[in-house]
């Protein structure tokens, strides 16, 4: 049985958290066997409130993954079905615009919160529980109005927070948690499952705050973490239900103690559903085998990123292709990988998680003379963790080589994903020309592997 740890005496509430869901409704292959579900997590909160009161807090990405391009429509129908109590408003849940968030917060039983953006969303909320009343407060990625169309973060959010954390208490909150989307600074050592961290952007952008709340809770990034800033307990789990975090909140004066990070067990749902449906049609439709497990970890015999990149040099017929190691991400890293293509069958549900836009696409950038090189010196050195200037690139949670192929001459047209031309033409200050290729990235893996 998958078993959490008891709660220390004096515990009042205890709270299970959660990142970056991604609609992990069904138990999904990984590199280090089958991925937890929401089921699972549903299934550890019914556990655990039998012995004290249990919230399940969420920091945000509950609809991103491979549903939204299988379904034409993201889960909300069936992400209100879960018992969560309160989540944070993740990057992605901008991505098809504010009122279209609006609209979904709507249909969903608990509060999506988001206090550093402004977009009619609540900033703050009291949980009721036996225990005490929980105040939480969420705050989505610092950078979402650069990863989605939304507007940019309060000019004072910082001693916002601070001041809804007062307000909390006056309001009887005993405890007040904060979600916030994004997390530690980290990467995968060379050879090992274990990773490394840096906390020093995060500590930056949580001391205006942090000692004004009880805990804080984060995500955005597939590692987990534990520790404390400014004093504080902060983590986070690792992403797509592999794992929860356990924090006690204490009765008396105490401070919260964050009791790890646990894997999540890959249950079935209860019921069928349109997303359930979706997925496992798509995973029983086989489309092609690898003789290899590929995996987006740094010094892997098979790296994931240089096989997606031969996919999009080889499809476009550009002189090159580019792969940032960190966008391509289908996994919790509980084995320090991203992301994984088992060897064997490969299915259409592989692809969608590889790949999860409808529109798959790749964009092919012109560059001028001697640009590629600039280019491929200045992405290597963002993702090198030896580099803490990488860590305040906006986009940047990876630090992993990027996946490169090239042909015999110097490129001057490159394969990429469309989302990256704007990102690579800031780091070479200028507009950079493209056109859409004709080859979408699903059917240009399936074509390059071995």
């Amino acid at each position: 049985m998958d078993t959490l740890p008891n709660a220390r005496p004096g515990t009042a509430v205890r709270i299970l958290a959660t990142t970056d869901l991604g609609a992990a409704f069904v138990p999904l292959r990984t590199s280090y066997g089958t991925a937890g579900t929401c089921a699972g997590v549903a299934e550890l909160l019914e556990r655990e409130r039998e012995s004290q009161p249990t919230l399940w807090l969420d920091a945000g990405d509950l609809a991103v993954g491979p549903v939204q391009p299988l379904l034409g429509r993201r889960p909300w129908h069936e992400l209100a079905r879960l018992p969560i109590d309160a989540a944070a408003a993740g990057n992605h849940e901008f991505d098809d615009g504010v009122p279209a968030l609006r609209a979904a917060a709507g249909l969903l039983p608990y509060p999506v919160l988001c206090a550093n953006v402004d977009v009619g969303l609540p900033a703050s909320t009291i949980i009721d529980t036996p225990g005490g009343p929980v105040g939480v407060i969420g705050l989505t990625h610092p950078f979402t109005h650069r990863f989605a169309g939304a507007p940019p973060p309060l000019d004072d959010w910082p001693q916002r927070v601070a001041h809804l954390s007062a307000d909390l208490r006056a309001n009887d909150a005993r405890w007040v948690v904060v979600l916030l989307h994004d997390g530690v600074d980290w990467w995968p050592q060379p050879g090992s499952t274990a990773t490394g961290a840096r906390t020093d952007r995060l500590a930056t952008l949580t001391r205006p705050w942090i000692t004004s709340v009880d805990l804080v809770l984060g995500g955005h990034t597939p590692g987990s973490w534990v520790g404390a800033l400014g004093g504080v307990p902060f983590g986070h789990p690792h992403i797509f239900a592999a794992s929860v975090l356990v924090a006690d909140l204490p009765s008396g004066a105490g401070r919260a103690q964050i009791r790890g990070v646990h894997p999540v067990p890959a249950r079935q749902p209860q019921r069928r559903d349109q997303a359930v449906d979706a997925l496992d049609a798509a995973a029983a439709n086989v489309l092609g085998q690898s003789r290899h497990d590929w995996l987006g970890r740094t010094g892997a015999a098979h790296y994931l990123p240089g096989l997606l990149a031969r996919a999009l040099h080889q499809s476009t017929g550009a002189d090159a292709g580019l792969v940032l190691a960190s966008e391509h991400t289908n996994q919790g890293a509980v084995d320090g990988s991203v992301a994984a293509l088992r060897a064997g069958p490969v299915t259409e549900l592989d692809l969608m998680r590889l790949f999860g836009q409808a529109d798959d696409r790749p964009a092919v950038i012109h560059l001028r003379p001697g640009e590629y090189r600039v280019l491929r010196r200045v992405v290597s050195g963002i993702a090198d963790p030896a580099n803490p200037a990488g860590d305040h690139v906006w986009w940047n949670w990876g630090r992993m080589p990027p996946g490169i192929s090239t042909g015999p001459v110097e490129p001057r047209t490159v394969a990429v994903a469309p989302f990256l031309v704007p990102r690579l033409a800031e780091l070479l200050d200028r507009t950079l020309d493209s056109e859409v290729a004709n080859v979408g990235a699903r059917r240009a893996l399936l074509a390059v592997l071995p």
